[in-house]
């Protein structure tokens, strides 16, 4: 007697694109491994749903991102959320191996970085504008 894993084919009639999902997809992911694939699914799928929410396969990529949303919200925290602006700063200095004297464009001055950092001044429009250029981030998350 052979066994075999439960699944669902389908074919676009129109772009001829042909999915075999077995019904795993449909589970939370267990662990990054899983993740990785099913976003990689998810990824497929979006890019043949597209915005057709009466597409055949929309409920299947809703489902798949709503269950690695939940495996997001339970392993990785909301990043910047209760992060202060000098912990940011302390972050992307960190991550990009930079020293005050790096910073000293946007802040006017080492010193003034010093100042920052230590908790004595705080981000000015120019500093903020600043950041966000010199790291490719959005401005939001000194607001």
């Amino acid at each position: 007697m052979t066994i075999t894993a439960l699944s669902f084919d389908y074919v676009d009639e129109r772009t001829n694109h042909q999915f075999h999902l077995p019904l795993s997809v449909f589970q939370k992911p267990k662990n990054d491994v899983d993740y990785l694939n099913l976003e990689e699914v998810l990824e497929r799928l979006t890019d043949e749903v597209r915005d057709d929410e009466n597409h055949p396969l929309a409920l299947a990529m809703q489902i798949i991102g709503e269950n690695l949303e939940l495996y997001d919200d339970e392993h990785h925290p909301d990043i910047g959320e209760n992060i202060t602006d000098v912990e940011m700063v302390k972050y992307l200095m960190k991550a990009h191996n930079l020293h005050q004297k790096d910073l000293a464009d946007i802040f006017g001055s080492q010193a003034n970085v010093s100042k920052f950092l230590n908790g004595e001044r705080q981000l000015g429009k120019n500093a903020i504008l600043g950041l966000k250029k010199r790291f490719g981030i959005s401005a939001d998350f000194f607001v």
